[in-house]
């Protein structure tokens, strides 16, 4: 009866600290949301579509493949401004802890006059995941490594994202996400330490598989320019799809 009853105790115990960091997880991530970007006396604006295609492929045990695919719409919504190819490979300890390691080729297109600028990265990130009855929350802090082909220098810059999902039934959900990114040094012409860029997200996301979904929604991309230009603001309709592959 001591040890039922010492269980008992135990479990409540942890429901209690479990419940207050739900809490606290959930409060940080409000406060993050609804921060407003600072304000600069001159910004640009742009309105653009995403529409990033992921792929999760299992390869043996807890090692999977990942590859990402991610052209960006711009100018008005007009004309593609920049292509991402992501590749990868995650080592999942569980469902709720990975690792990465990947690469990254990145084209961003210029127009009058055309020129195309390519951009070569690698990177590592740690993905953790805890879920709260129906509130699933992402911590993912990435590390990168940037080579520019116009410029002498690597740029090493810090990215950690925070996101929410919020189960609406077995298909849909409610999502909303911050991502901040940190240039680590300075490159000659080219990023500077400090503050990068921010992105907001919200929409929905709806389930169509065992760990296939898509999201929808609006992302507000505040981009901290350090040269001689004004400060850039993408407004960006995003499709995100995520497909897990033979799993």
């Amino acid at each position: 009866m001591h040890t039922v009853i010492s269980k008992l105790s135990q479990n409540r115990r942890d429901y209690s600290q479990n419940s207050r960091t739900g809490l606290a997880s959930a409060a940080l991530l409000l406060a993050i949301m609804t921060s407003p970007p600072a304000s600069y006396a001159g910004v640009e604006h742009d309105l653009q579509i995403w529409s990033p295609i992921t792929l999760d492929i299992p390869i043996k045990r807890k090692l999977r493949g990942y590859f990402e695919v991610g052209p960006r719409v711009g100018d008005g919504a007009s004309r593609i401004r920049q292509l991402l190819v992501r590749p990868g490979l995650e080592y999942r300890f569980n469902d709720h802890f990975s690792l990465f390691t990947g690469y990254l080729w990145q084209s961003t297109y210029q127009y009058d006059p055309y020129k195309v600028l390519h951009e070569h990265r690698t990177w590592q990130q740690i993905l953790l995941e805890k879920n709260i009855k129906r509130l699933s929350l992402i911590n993912r802090s990435r590390l990168e490594q940037r080579y520019f082909e116009d410029l002498s220098g690597t740029g090493n810059r810090l990215r950690h994202l925070v996101k929410g999902n919020f189960r609406l039934s077995k298909l849909f959900y409610l999502t909303t996400s911050n991502e901040l990114f940190l240039n680590l040094n300075s490159v000659k012409d080219g990023p500077q330490r400090g503050v990068d860029q921010n992105r907001l997200f919200t929409g929905v996301g709806f389930k169509f598989g065992k760990n296939d979904r898509i999201e929808f929604g609006y992302q507000y991309q505040y981009v901290n320019r350090s040269d001689e230009f004004d400060d850039l603001a993408n407004h960006a309709l995003v499709f995100q799809t995520y497909l897990g592959l033979l799993d």
